[in-house]
């Protein structure tokens, strides 16, 4: 722990506390000899040798645009143990330098992004995924975020993905998964990132999105807001053509919502794909017994909530 990230040493005699007269000396815990003092100055130059390559490597890995690397990647590269890489591993970890992420699987941490303990997550979230071969769009407020919704930043990163995956926290970053069946029925489209890509829902999928995971997205005044906002990046044509693919319900409530806020002409087409499908009156608000006060023939909507935007 005592070298730098250049791979210069601090203090050989803290390595192992080096022996300053004697060419032997005990262990501090048990009665027996460690090594002689020339056996631990050869461990000594070959850690510090595994250090310096491994930060060699990473930079070159950050020189092509790559932020994650895999442990036996890096192992095969340089030719080294897979106990000999992990232990510098560990020291670049304790330094700040790079994360873990999963089994094997570390991001490289640049300077700006120290404090924060890992890079945003848009800079390796599509490598993630790949890493897990799990196929993912971002979504939810995060998305609305990414297309121009600014009420609220959200706290977390929201993906949705076709497996059950528990929520990653690194450092100050936190990424939670929502899992979806029917995931290939929203529109998706790739966002430039630093590193390269990532998949991020559409405005008129991540709308959808807000009305299937309502309660993931805050409660419901928080969700017209943030749709209020949505709706100037909305296409009508591609909010219907959602719509068409998904329960009929989830375009109930939307279209309820949207005419409410006064985007009648946003929601023409998606009223045309609806009417033709069975429909049977719904609340708005389907998680609270709260008393129905109106009655919406349009959309076959039980009014249950006042909506209130906050703008």
């Amino acid at each position: 722990d005592n070298v730098l990230i250049d791979a210069g040493i601090i203090d050989y005699g803290s390595i192992r506390q080096f022996g300053v007269r004697h060419d032997q000396y005990r262990y501090d815990d048990v009665t027996r000899f460690s090594t002689n003092l020339n056996e631990q100055k050869r461990k000594a130059r070959f850690t510090i040798q595994v250090f310096a390559q491994l930060i060699d490597y990473i930079q070159t890995l950050r020189r092509k645009g790559r932020y994650l690397f895999l442990k036996e990647e890096a192992g095969q590269a340089l030719e080294l143990t897979n106990t000999a890489v992990l232990n510098s591993i560990h020291r670049l970890a304790n330094k700040g330098k790079i994360a873990h992420l999963k089994k094997g699987l570390y991001q490289i941490i640049t300077e700006e992004y120290a404090n924060d303990g890992s890079l945003p997550p848009e800079w390796f979230i599509d490598d993630l995924m790949a890493h897990l071969q799990v196929p993912y769009y971002v979504s939810l407020l995060t998305a609305a975020s990414l297309h121009g919704s600014s009420h609220q930043a959200p706290q977390i990163f929201q993906v949705i993905c076709g497996k059950v995956i528990p929520p990653l926290t690194v450092g100050s970053v936190k990424i939670v998964f929502y899992y979806s069946k029917d995931m290939g029925n929203i529109l998706t489209q790739k966002i430039k990132v630093p590193s390269g890509y990532m998949n991020v829902s559409t405005p008129e999928g991540t709308a959808f999105d807000l009305m299937r995971y309502l309660c993931q997205s805050g409660h419901l005044n928080h969700v017209a807001t943030v749709l209020s906002e949505l709706t100037e990046v909305m296409n009508a044509g591609k909010l219907a053509l959602v719509g068409d693919r998904l329960s009929v319900r989830y375009g109930q409530r939307l279209g309820y919502i949207l005419d409410e806020l006064g985007f009648e002409e946003l929601t023409k087409p998606l009223y045309e794909v609806i009417s033709k499908k069975p429909q049977t009156y719904i609340l708005l608000r389907s998680d609270t017994d709260n008393q129905i006060t109106d009655k919406n023939q349009k959309w076959r909507i039980q009014v249950n909530e006042t909506l209130e935007i906050d703008i």
